[in-house]
Parts: C-alpha cells; structure tokens; sequence
C-alpha cells in the first residue's frame, strides 16, 4: 500500500510540473517572464524560504544589510524560475540557441582546438547564471562532445522527463547519473567526450568528498574533476580542467565565460588544491553576480567536528556537525575497480 501511495504522489508531482513544461516550449518567452515572476513571489511568501534564501547570502556576504540581502534573495527566485522556463523554452532548437545563448568567438576558438587536438575537456561549472545551458552551449558552438553528471531524481516519471529530455535535445551531450559516476566517467573519458561536473554541491567524505574552503567555512565538495584529470595524465589521455559558466547580460542573453586553472595542473600538491583554486573563481563569481547564484540550497549544512566554537558561529542555522555515516568510507578508492 506504501509503494501504491508513493507512486500515487511521484505521478500527481509529474502532472504539476508537466503543465508548465510543455506551456513552456510552446508559449511565447514573454510567458515564462511572467511566470518565474509569479512563481517567485508565491515562493518568496514561504518563510522557510526566505529564512533559507537570507540566510546563506547573510553567511556569504555578513556586512550587507537586510533591505539588500533580502533583494538578493528575491531576485535569484526570479533567476531560478526563468532559467528552467527559458531552457524548456529553447528546447534544443537552433534558432532559439542562437538567439539566447552566447559564446564569445574567442572561447569558440579555444574549445575548438582542444576537440582538433583530441583533448578531453573537464568542464567545472557552479550553480550560478544557467548551469544548464553551459551544457547546451559548448557542444553546439564549440563541438564538443560531453557527459554531464547528473542526479538521478527519486520520482522516476520527473527524472525520465527532465534528464532525457536533456539527452535527447541537447546534440553532444550524454548524461551520466551521480551513482557510478567515476567508472562511467572514465570509461567516457576513454571513448572521447569530454565531462561536465557541477562544484558547488555536498560530497560526502565516504563518497571522495573533500573539506573544501568557500568564503572563509569548510565545505565538503567532489574533487572529482581533478582526480580524473590525474587518471587522464597517467593513462596518456590528453585532457584539460576549463572552469566554465554561463551569465546573464544586461541584453538578457545568456553568456558562457571560461578560465583555465592559475597554475600548471602538474605544479599542485593535492587534487584538494586544484578545487579550492576552482573554488576561489566561484568566489570571483558569485561577488560580481550575486543574484544569479542558488542560494535555494543548504550549501553550508556540514560543519568539521574540529571547528573552533568561533567558527561555528558563522555558519548559518541549518548547519549541523556531520554523523558518522558522513565519513565512513567505501572499502576501496574510486579506481580500484577500473
């Protein structure tokens, strides 16, 4: 009766959703302006949401004051609910990609020679502007060839609408769900495409997580991307860490920026270093656009059980110290099966 109940509810959740994803794609863009606003301000009027939302701008930036963080928060609702709505709207339509999505002709030209030369592209991307479009963008101007990890939603029907619908309207680009990710990513790797790995996210230690440094507090983080560069390396596979995102501009359009790493990938002491340099961009990033990074997200939820009580205090209310399940790891590392 349990299961019957759950499967009752995963399908009502798909109806709601799927209303406004199809009004989406067929439906003037002037809609889904109008109804992101919308969505926001029911959102906004949820006081687990606004405490959420301020909450990690406030740990973020503590200096602003609350008229300020407030409108920060408001406008990410409204950056959130467009970027979905303007991505169902594109619909992996030429036209449309042309008309919204942006990559500057030099990045053009770079991501081009690293397919000529046969390099596999790790691409880093925060949840700031449209981390989705960034998986549209580089394989249709830059012809690259891609998986993204994704993860795998718990409602089966949203999870088959959403990420195969990124599968199969995005041209180059292959999804790779979060459960046996590093396996499949290096058998990707091997086969030529290049990966696509969101940096913002909580990894648990037991998973390869890391306690990574993000505005001044300890977050635990994927290291992936750079342990796979580092499998690359000594499996002669020629590959390349790009940290990419893509940004909204003042004329509305959505364009992807790009920075390799500050130093040499061989001149770093740890696959730790190279993210927290990763993460300093995300840093530079998030500063210049605040209202387009998620703050809808418990990104600062661990706490390092040897946290001083001084910096306890600065993490923000939903943070607790991991349980022990947080770092028990697996019985053996990631490539000991590949």
């Amino acid at each position: 009766m349990k299961r019957i109940l759950i499967n009752l509810r995963h399908f009502l959740e798909y109806l709601i959703i799927l209303i406004p994803y199809r009004l989406a794609s067929i439906l003037p863009l002037s809609f889904s302006r109008v109804f992101s606003r919308a969505a926001a301000m029911v959102c906004w009027m949820s006081p687990g949401v606004r405490k959420l939302l301020c909450a990690n701008i406030h740990t973020v930036f503590p200096d602003l004051p609350e008229n300020e963080i407030k409108r920060i928060a408001r406008e990410s609702l409204k950056h959130i609910f467009f970027n979905i709505m303007e991505f169902l709207w594109i619909d992996g339509r030429p036209e449309r990609i042309r008309q919204r999505y942006v990559l500057p002709e030099n990045v053009t030209a770079a991501l081009k020679g690293h397919v000529r030369r046969g390099e596999r592209i790790i691409f880093v991307n925060p949840h700031l502007g449209s981390w989705e479009a960034s998986g549209t963008i580089a394989p249709f101007y830059g012809d690259v060839d891609m998986a993204a990890v994704a993860k795998k939603m718990r409602n089966p029907y949203l999870n088959n609408l959403i990420n195969h619908h990124k599968r199969e309207n995005v041209k180059g680009l292959k999804i790779i769900f979060s459960v046996g990710a590093m396996k499949s990513s290096v058998k990707a790797l091997k086969e030529g495409l290049g990966l696509g790995f969101l940096i913002d996210q909580n990894t648990r230690v037991r998973d390869g997580g890391e306690w990574l440094n993000f505005f001044g507090l300890s977050c635990p983080g994927s290291v992936a991307p750079a342990t796979l560069k580092r499998y690359a390396d000594a499996h002669n596979i020629p590959s390349v860490i790009i940290y990419g995102t893509s940004i909204r501009t003042p004329d509305g359009k959505i364009t992807a920026c790009f920075e390799y790493l500050p130093k040499p990938f061989e001149s770093y002491a740890s696959d730790k270093e190279v993210i927290n340099d990763l993460m300093k961009i995300t840093e530079n990033y998030i500063r210049q656009y605040p209202e387009q990074y998620l703050w809808l997200y418990k990104r600062f939820q661990y706490i390092p059980p040897d946290a001083s009580p001084e910096l306890k205090e600065k993490y923000p209310y939903y943070a607790i110290i991991p349980p022990a399940t947080f770092f028990r790891k697996r019985e053996r590392r990631p490539f000991d099966a590949l």
